[in-house]
């Protein structure tokens, strides 16, 4: 995979799927799903582009790590919360 194409290590079709179910699970109506998925695509892209730039590096990298990251705790919230419910709910 190319290099850009990487987040942190995670590729960016791992990050937009998530990025698209937050957003589902916020209250965004399915039907805009594909829409959003470009929009997220283009937002991580252009983030990627950004640090590329020394001026804009920091901030991208910043950003980039707070949606990889903030994506990776959420999902390992969902999970435990969901063994603590147990099997039948």
């Amino acid at each position: 995979m190319p290099p850009e194409l990487l987040i942190v290590g995670v590729p960016l079709v791992v990050v937009v799927p998530g990025l698209v179910e937050l957003l589902k699970r916020s209250g965004m109506a399915t039907r805009f799903a594909g829409l959003a998925a470009m929009i997220a695509c283009a937002v991580v892209v252009g983030l990627l582009e950004l640090q590329k730039e020394p001026t804009t590096a920091r901030l991208a990298t910043w950003a980039l790590l707070s949606i990889v990251y903030g994506l990776a705790s959420a999902g390992l919230y969902s999970q435990v919360m969901q063994v603590k419910r147990g099997p039948d709910a």
